[in-house]
């Protein structure tokens, strides 16, 4: 089937919200279509060249943030004390593997979450779960957990003003965000008179989500379409031949930066699990870009609110060095899920040692490192890459 912006329409859905005013859908869908960029292409093809070095060995990349952006107005503070987090982790990052450090960070557009369960219960009540501020509302009442179309244009709008306190930076500070709510990315499609190609102008870097990446899915085909630098989260369930499939669609003529794996298989799977892929890569011709997200995999259910532990995570990004030096494959980056806020919402380094201690939480959704136990993480898993460049 020939590729346009909405053939993503013909194909199955998941995680999508039910809009209950089909009027209000379009409207939103036709402001968006004459919205102003968020990410300019010329950024996003700068981006996917930085990539491809990095796929190439020659860069690192560390994306992080937020594991859900909200609508609460961002400021020049905010702005300045992320990009400085991320300057002092990616600091010794550089210096253990010797290449430039590549920065995206979640943010200008990760409003949109997927969730396991459609419904929350409280005291009784049951609502619509909270999928995002792009989507519904964290209040726990029935208005604000509806779904609002309108939410995408107020979304938009604050990343774009996000986008402009990003510009004002001294560094880059890539977007990036999960290409989750469709009717939202497919009105930010753009094509380029220069040769064609349609780019998202949503962000500058956009992936595909473990609960999404069906072969005969939208959001594949959606994403198979844009030229952007694009992103596969690659859980537990993904089989290699899967894997493969994917690979051929969304990166057909194997384009430098254009593709990356964003490996999140947990400390206890992933040795018996990332050689298989890598193998199988490795034999189709395919190198991609591979990031490790220690975070994904290794959260614990079990109690109000989700738990990770930075030792448990250290353990699988050192798994993920170790096997991918082994198998041939550069160790190309790291993804985190942080703020520069003093928060207590992971457990080890500079926070807290027991679930009784997380009492400072303000995710609105998992949790997320504290400025201080990310330097730290940044710092360990510099240790670690220094020993994989010395092998």
């Amino acid at each position: 089937m020939e590729w346009h912006p909405g053939s993503w329409r013909t194909r199955p859905a998941a995680q999508m919200p039910l809009y209950a005013n089909a009027d209000a859908l379009l409207a939103a869908e036709r402001a968006l279509s004459q919205a102003a960029p968020i990410a300019p292409i010329g950024e996003s093809e700068a981006l996917k060249q930085r990539l491809a070095e990095a796929a190439a060995g020659k860069a690192f990349v560390l994306q992080g943030g937020d594991c859900a952006e909200t609508f609460d107005p961002r400021t020049s503070e905010q702005i300045d004390t992320l990009a400085a987090l991320f300057a002092a982790m990616a600091e010794p990052l550089g210096q253990s593997l010797g290449t430039p450090v590549v920065q995206i960070a979640r943010v200008a557009g990760q409003f949109a979450k997927p969730r396991g369960i459609t419904t929350e219960q409280r005291s009784g009540e049951s609502l619509p779960v909270y999928r995002g501020d792009l989507i519904n509302g964290l209040e726990f009442t029935p208005t604000a957990r509806r779904a609002d179309p309108a939410r995408m244009v107020q979304g938009h709008a604050h990343a774009l003003a996000t986008k402009a306190l990003l510009d004002q930076l001294s560094q880059p500070l890539f977007t990036s965000h999960e290409a989750l709510l469709l009717p939202y990315e497919e009105p930010l499609v753009r094509r380029d008179a220069a040769d064609g190609r349609h780019w998202s102008v949503s962000g500058h870097f956009l992936w595909v989500g473990d609960r999404t990446r069906q072969v005969d899915g939208a959001h594949v085909e959606f994403l198979r379409g844009i030229a952007n630098p694009i992103g596969i989260k690659c859980g537990p369930t993904l089989e290699a031949e899967e894997l493969l499939r994917l690979c051929d669609l969304l990166d057909p003529r194997q384009e430098p930066g254009r593709l990356t794996l964003v490996v999140r298989l947990g400390a206890d799977r992933i040795e018996g699990q990332l050689p298989d892929w890598l193998r199988a890569l490795r034999t189709a011709g395919r190198q991609p870009l591979l990031i490790c997200d220690s975070m994904h995999g290794n959260t614990e259910r079990g109690g109000p609110r989700k738990l990770r532990r930075t030792n448990v995570m250290l353990q699988e990004t050192r798994a993920f060095f170790t096997i991918a030096e082994a198998e041939g494959f550069w160790p190309g980056g790291l993804h985190l899920e942080m703020t520069p806020e003093p928060v207590t919402e992971c457990l080890g380094g500079r926070g807290p040692v027991s679930p009784d201690d997380l009492t400072d939480w303000r995710s609105a959704c998992d949790p997320r490192l504290n400025g201080g136990q990310a330097i730290d993480f940044a710092r360990d898993v510099a240790a670690l890459a220094a020993r994989a460049v010395a092998a």
